[in-house]
């Protein structure tokens, strides 16, 4: 095996300790952030982040998961970066085929209970995704996103003081 493939899989198996210790309840949220850094996600701004529990970030690429500010991320969701290929036509010991790509979550952006994220994406800044909703293609900013697959069905209104 070479050096590479093998600081690869060590990084891979820190990386899922760190997931396993970030999923504890017991865990404060500051403590799973600094966590799934070292996994590998991209954090804009440590101290304005909320992380629940049981989150998961893929691990296969989590350096392609950026996280804006004043970011909540609530218990069990899943983000992930890679993902089946339902256009590949199978062939002969070559069954599937995957590819990954960029999940970015904007700024004030808070993500609802069980949520999944499976496609490369990209969440705009203020967009609240509701419980339990399957987000598969971008969300526009301020957009209220809710169901499997999520979809648009309100606009989040922003009090400015002029």
């Amino acid at each position: 095996m070479s050096t590479a493939n093998v600081n690869k899989s060590t990084k891979r198996v820190i990386g899922k300790l760190c997931q396993l210790i970030a999923r504890f309840s017991f865990v404060p949220s500051s403590m799973r952030i600094r966590l799934s850094s070292i996994l590998g996600v991209n954090f804009l701004d440590f101290s304005s982040i909320f992380i629940g529990e049981n989150v998961y970030f893929d691990d296969i690429r989590p350096d392609l998961i950026t996280v804006g500010s004043w970011v909540r991320i609530t218990t069990g969701t899943k983000i992930f970066t890679h993902f089946f290929d339902t256009k590949f036509i199978p062939e002969i010991n070559r069954p599937f085929r995957f590819y990954d790509g960029e999940v970015i979550i904007g700024n004030y952006v808070f993500i609802g209970a069980n949520v999944v994220i499976a496609k490369p994406v990209v969440i705009g800044d203020w967009a609240v995704i509701g419980a339990n909703s399957v987000v598969t293609r971008d969300v526009p900013p301020f957009a209220i996103m809710v169901g499997s697959p999520a979809k648009q069905v309100g606009t989040r209104k922003i009090e400015t003081n002029a």
